[in-house]
């Protein structure tokens, strides 16, 4: 699969019970596991933005 330009790939290790709770969390808002990853990385980053 081909991923675009401003994209990168990477390979993360994560417990299976995380990765479980994760991929159920998802399936709650309608969204793919990487989808729901990418969401909570990008949320976590811009509330650290907005207190610096």
């Amino acid at each position: 699969m081909a991923v675009s330009e401003d994209k990168t790939r990477t390979i993360i290790s994560l417990e299976k019970d995380l990765k479980a709770k994760l991929e159920s969390l998802a399936k709650q808002e309608d969204r793919s596991f990487n989808n729901y990853v990418v969401k909570i990385l990008k949320d976590h980053v811009q509330s650290l933005e907005g207190k610096e």
